[in-house]
This record gives structure tokens, sequence and C-alpha cells, in this order.
């Protein structure tokens, strides 16, 4: 996630910047780690796209509460909630 993050920011304003910008931002989300436990679940899990069951199984695992994401519909199975990303910068810091 960080690195396609930084990809993006980097491309708008600098690898600086971006550096800087994914630091802040990193001080209020927490990045999942994806483990053998994780891959296990997510092969178990009802969620048709592998990938999109990877990233829920791992918010499950480190007990998240949102997945962000552009693509909330591919997670109607997921039991952690996903929203936008304008959603989450809605949401309350705290």
């Amino acid at each position: 996630m960080q690195r396609h993050i930084f990809y993006i920011l980097r491309r708008q304003v600098g690898s600086e910047a971006a550096h800087e910008l994914l630091s802040r931002l990193l001080q209020h989300l927490q990045v999942a780690n994806v483990t053998d436990e994780v891959i296990r679940a997510a092969l178990q899990s009802s969620m048709t796209d592998f990938e999109d069951a990877v990233t829920s199984e791992a918010a499950n695992a480190a007990g998240l509460e949102v997945i962000v994401t552009r693509n909330t519909p591919d997670f109607v199975g997921s039991v952690i909630p996903a929203v936008l990303p304008e959603e989450l910068l809605a949401m309350p810091l705290e």
C-alpha cells in the first residue's frame, strides 16, 4: 500500500514532499501485515477476489476498523467495512 501511495504522491508533488506526506499519513493509519496466517485465511474466504480477500483478512488480523479503497463494492463480503478515501478524510481523528 505505502508504495502505491508514495508513487501517486511523488508524481503529484515530488519525492521529498511525498516522503513527508506519507510520514504524516502513517501517524494516523496502520498498515496491516500479510502473513502466512492471513494468506491461509484468504484462501478459505468466501470473497471471490483473492487479493481483496487477503486485504480483508490482513485488516481483520490487525484489528483494523476500516479498509480504505476506491473499490468498496468488492469488499461487501469483508468482516471489516470498506470506505472510500474521501470518507476516511471526513472521519474524526482520534
